[in-house]
């Protein structure tokens, strides 16, 4: 049986892991890695309780690990216990400083009853001046909402300063994780740090009323995470407001005179789209049903065609569409570079990662087995063959270095592709009374919406 008891002790094997870690995600993984306020995060030795929303599986916990990691800390997370079922995983999660908390829905009576010592030795976390992380939600989701927090947070914050007569002071900081793209590689991220804040205003309620005191810390809590968080609250039109958001970010931005492209930017501008639609359902509540009814309208012709928000109403032509053929022609022959020297490992990890049936899972195995695994390993045994070949190390080293640099670029080429196939299927359909009404939809759409936010 594992034994947690002493999984806050800082660990050298640990360190040298995380440096891998962070190179592969901050720089490889992911195009741009953002973190927001950092200055917020309270000083190393400080009993720190770290709560986030949760979306993408294990790349939350990377996030979050890759943000507090800024001064060596080695933060300990708290994960469902499902995950611990096979003992080779569940000792990979020990060395990652993961405890294990059981659901009703993830074990039997006595995985729960473990439970209560899981809660007490997270609290011991926090009494030796720790970091502590869980997700509040208990569970992850696709898209930008949030669920109610789940008790084992509060039961944990209240445990840990009952062991010290409620003096630690402990310090909960609030985190949003955002995803320009929560399953492609070489997409961007960005973590947001809130200011961190007590629940000593409590103490007295929990006293009297330890339930009581849990729903109070709970509705703290999760007020301060949507404050930085996207949340779309109005579970019965999500499709339609995270269109809207995605309709009008650019706009907005230039508005602003700020870039569009820059997902802190992005994130800001999504807030405030929904903030303004929030307010036009309370203020006017047939103007924002016809706005849902176009935008529903407007997403399903847009699916049913073929085509992307970008190209509708843009001045799409076919001599910039050859223009474009000629330049990816003329780029072809690096892309099967890239393709040829990078096709099995490729294969492995899309293979493997397909078998999993969450998709909020895909991109935590991608990083798990391609960008932490297969690749590095294929260019091991590449730089080696390349190198006996040649009979020059040097040549084995420029090789998989191209190698790895156009399969990056690779991934851009085949977005480049998909936007190409969407330009022609523009051009085919311009003129068609289809496209004149996606085409009216979308300005109705847009001048509802600068009405609202300009």
């Amino acid at each position: 049986m594992i034994s947690f008891d002493d999984i806050d002790k800082h660990s050298r094997w640990y360190d040298f892991y995380m440096n891998y870690l962070c190179a592969a995600h901050n720089h490889v993984y992911y195009r741009n890695f953002y973190i927001l306020n950092r200055e917020n995060i309270p000083p190393k030795g400080t009993p720190t309780f770290v709560i986030a929303n949760h979306q993408n599986g294990m790349m939350d916990a990377m996030a979050i690990l890759h943000t507090m990691y800024k001064d060596g800390r080695q933060p300990v997370f708290i994960a469902r216990g499902d995950i611990f079922k096979k003992d080779f995983v569940a000792r990979i999660l020990r060395f990652l400083k993961i405890l294990p908390v059981y659901r009703n829905r993830d074990g039997g009576r006595e995985d729960i009853k473990k439970d209560l010592a899981i809660f007490n030795r997270a609290a011991k976390v926090l009494k030796k001046g720790g970091t502590l992380v869980i997700f509040p939600e208990a569970g992850h989701q696709h898209g930008h909402y949030m669920s109610t927090f789940k008790k084992g947070f509060s039961r944990i914050a209240f445990a840990a300063e009952e062991m010290n007569d409620f003096k630690l002071g402990v310090q909960i900081l609030p985190l949003n994780i955002h995803y320009s793209n929560y399953f492609n590689f070489q997409s961007d991220l960005m973590v947001t740090c809130g200011k961190p804040f007590t629940y000593d205003e409590f103490f007295e309620m929990y006293k009297e009323s330890p339930n009581q005191a849990y729903l109070a810390l709970n509705e703290k809590a999760r007020a301060r995470v949507k404050e930085l968080t996207p949340d779309i609250d109005i579970p019965e039109y999500y499709n339609e407001i995270e269109a809207l958001t995605h309709i009008m970010s650019e706009p907005l931005l230039r508005h602003k005179g700020l870039k569009p492209r820059f997902l802190p930017n992005q994130k800001d501008a999504a807030m405030t789209i929904i903030a303004a639609i929030r307010q036009l359902k309370e203020d006017n509540p047939e103007g924002f049903t016809a706005l849902m009814d176009d935008t529903r309208q407007y997403t399903a012709l847009l699916q049913k065609t073929g085509l992307h928000h970008w190209v509708v109403n843009r001045k799409v032509s076919w001599p910039k569409t050859i223009f474009r053929i000629f330049i990816m022609l003329l780029v072809l022959p690096l892309f099967l570079f890239g393709y040829v020297n990078n096709f099995l490992p490729n294969w492995i990890t899309q293979r493997l990662t397909h078998k999993i049936k969450d998709p909020m899972m895909h991109s935590t195995f991608q990083y798990a087995i391609g960008t932490l695994a297969t690749f590095p390993i294929w260019y091991i045994l590449l730089l080696v063959v390349v190198s006996l070949l040649t009979h020059h190390f040097w040549i084995g080293l420029v090789y998989i270095t191209l190698s790895g640099i156009i399969g990056v670029l690779n991934v851009h080429y085949k977005r480049a592709l998909r936007k190409l196939g969407t330009l022609f299927k523009t051009l085919k359909l311009r003129g068609s009374e289809t496209y004149n009404t996606i085409c009216d939809l979308n300005r109705r759409i847009i001048g509802k919406m600068e009405n609202l936010l300009f």
